[in-house]
């Protein structure tokens, strides 16, 4: 399923299947061209993102934000788990509140 999230920017949502586990995948991409992944898990009762990652050479030009914004609008619960150390900010500028020293949650 392709989600279009603006500026050319779309979210491509992988099926589960048993080789990617228990989690749902997306593809980001811009113009076509695969700019990152987010591995999350979509429940009926919560949204929990457990990365997101744009590749190196895609930072800095506000696509990871893009997605947040986008699963802000889908869903009024999002978590953030696992939170590594050096994306704390990101998870604070986001508007993500700590909930634990690695886990960050949003609520609309």
């Amino acid at each position: 399923m392709t989600v279009e999230i603006g500026h050319n920017l779309a979210l491509i949502q992988q099926p589960r299947t048993p080789t990617l586990g228990d989690y749902d995948w997306f593809d980001i991409e811009q113009a076509g061209t695969q700019v990152g992944k987010s591995r999350c898990r979509i429940d009926p009762e919560q949204f929990t993102i457990f990365s997101i990652m744009i590749y190196p050479e895609y930072e800095g030009h506000g696509y990871a934000r893009a997605v947040i914004d986008h699963f802000k609008q889908q869903y009024p619960f999002l978590i953030a788990d696992r939170v590594r150390y050096t994306a704390r900010d990101f998870w604070l500028k986001v508007g993500f509140e700590p909930e634990s020293i690695d886990r960050y949650v949003w609520r609309r």
